[in-house]
């Protein structure tokens, strides 16, 4: 991966994930509120949730410095990313208590991240 803004991005990517991860495990009524109420509450579910992400934020941000390391973490960041977008995508009108807006902004998000970490995919291959 030749372009210098792709260690950043990659680790842009990995803070986002382990930080979602952590505000979900330590914090799962207000990341249900704020970013997954899809029906009542499930901790376990939010805490596995959060869990996955971490561990794939950390792979992330062990692959900005492990440039063999870079591919297979993108391409499992890039399927768990794409399958959670077609989940929200799917699950859309089941959301509860957020506006429309805020659904359909979380699924943009969701499907332009997989974009984006496919492209980083495939730019890394040159890494391994």
């Amino acid at each position: 991966m030749r372009h210098r803004l792709a260690p950043v991005a990659i680790a842009a990517f990995g803070g986002l994930f382990a930080g979602l991860g952590i505000w979900a495990a330590v914090g799962s009524g207000s990341f249900t509120r704020a970013l997954a109420d899809f029906g009542p509450q499930n901790d376990h579910l939010v805490h596995d949730f959060g869990a996955a992400s971490i561990a794939i934020g950390a792979g992330l941000l062990l692959a900005v410095r492990r440039t063999s390391w870079r591919t297979p973490v993108l391409v499992v960041a890039t399927a768990w990313n794409g399958l959670h977008a077609v989940s929200h995508l799917v699950d859309l009108s089941e959301a509860r208590s957020r506006s429309l807006a805020v659904g359909v902004g979380e699924a943009v998000l969701l499907v332009v991240g997989t974009g984006v970490l496919g492209f980083l995919t495939f730019a890394s291959r040159e890494d391994a």
